[in-house]
């Protein structure tokens, strides 16, 4: 079993959604607060054996192993799956899927309890200074077990070299369940849904939005949802960089794969699938990851494009009985075939409406 020990790093807090946060490894005389410094133990590791803990070895610094890596924690949610659990399906399940180079990779790691301790703290110094999310307020990192993952990272080389981003590309293919002669996608419908039940959502061109445009033989539907990223993800980029990642999006096959598997994997719905299953869950865990892109200004250097954020879907608590009740109120309120009540209110940006 390979291990590898760290002595006296930083964590930065780089980001976070609702399940994790992230973390950017700095040496000591690198870091900046909200940071923590603690050992870390990292491990590659086996789950058929009782290996205990293990020890440390050597300092990040002096490690070219970790050059390019982030640490991603679990938070403590009601029905959290253990970072282990996760980490099983990975290796199981996803990383078959797909060729190495086209994933966020995950290796796990064991933190020390001070170093999880510390982080929370953190946390909440930064709730009380406005730099952590409102949303994301009053929920902290679980520090029993105390896994963590070592993941793949896709912006530690973000300079004016390259521009780095990532999108949800959602349901590539239509809901098994939706209505025929429907005029959304599932990602469309969802979309429309929610935005009229909100009251706070800003007022933004999504023209681009719907996912069925990146799996378009047509560039200028490709060039929609691009544009849509860049809006998204704050960037402006040269003619040059949008003509390339249009180009790189038209002819790359990792987003088919994403599709296929997406409906090889739950060809029957919400409503006839095992929710239990491994298929079902592994193509709803298809249906929330995340592209991340960096793609250099240099047009003689490869655009890299990973997936990430495959956590294990789980069906447990009342999981399931949302999943159903989603598709049934987008069918029965009309969401897919654009009949629903006040649709004035509700523009209708889906390419099966074109």
């Amino acid at each position: 079993m390979l291990t590898l020990g760290l002595l006296d790093v930083q964590l930065e807090y780089l980001a976070e959604g609702a399940a994790n946060v992230v973390y950017r490894i700095r040496p000591p005389d690198m870091g900046s607060d909200p940071s923590t410094a603690a050992d870390i133990y990292f491990e590659n590791y086996d789950y058929d054996s009782d290996t205990p803990l293990p020890s440390e070895i050597s300092p990040l610094q002096l490690d070219p192993r970790l050059k390019g890596k982030l640490v991603r924690l679990r938070k403590h949610l009601p029905h959290a799956i253990p970072v282990e659990d996760i980490q099983r399906h990975f290796e199981a399940i996803i990383r078959p899927l797909f060729g190495a180079e086209n994933l966020i990779e995950s290796d796990l790691c064991q933190m020390s309890p001070s170093l999880l301790n510390d982080c929370n703290s953190k946390l909440r110094r930064m709730e009380k200074t406005d730099i952590r999310p409102a949303k994301r307020w009053g929920v902290y990192l679980t520090e029993n077990p105390r896994y963590g993952c070592l993941i793949t990272d896709m912006t530690w080389l973000v300079d004016d070299t390259f521009v780095s981003l990532e999108f949800k590309p959602k349901w590539l293919v239509q809901s098994p369940t939706a209505p025929a002669g429907s005029k959304r996608c599932r990602s469309c419908a969802l979309r429309a849904m929610k935005k009229a039940g909100s009251t706070n959502q800003p007022e933004t061109s999504n023209a681009g939005s719907c996912p069925l445009n990146l799996m378009s033989s047509d560039r200028t539907k490709i060039k929609l949802f691009v544009d849509y990223v860049m809006e998204s993800n704050s960037k402006q980029a040269s003619q040059d960089v949008q003509r390339r990642l249009i180009d790189f999006l038209y002819r790359n096959t990792l987003l088919e794969r994403v599709k296929r598997l997406q409906l090889d994997l739950d060809p029957h719905g919400v409503f006839k699938a095992d929710l239990k299953s491994s298929d079902f869950l592994a193509a709803m865990t298809l249906r929330d990851c995340s592209l991340f892109l960096r793609v250099p200004t240099n047009q003689n250097s490869a655009i890299e494009a990973r997936l990430g954020d495959l956590d294990l879907k789980t069906s447990l608590g009342k999981k399931a009985e949302y999943w159903r009740n989603i598709e049934r109120k987008l069918i029965d309120e009309g969401w897919y075939t654009a009949t629903e009540q006040d649709r004035a209110r509700h523009e209708n940006h889906c390419l099966l409406s074109k």
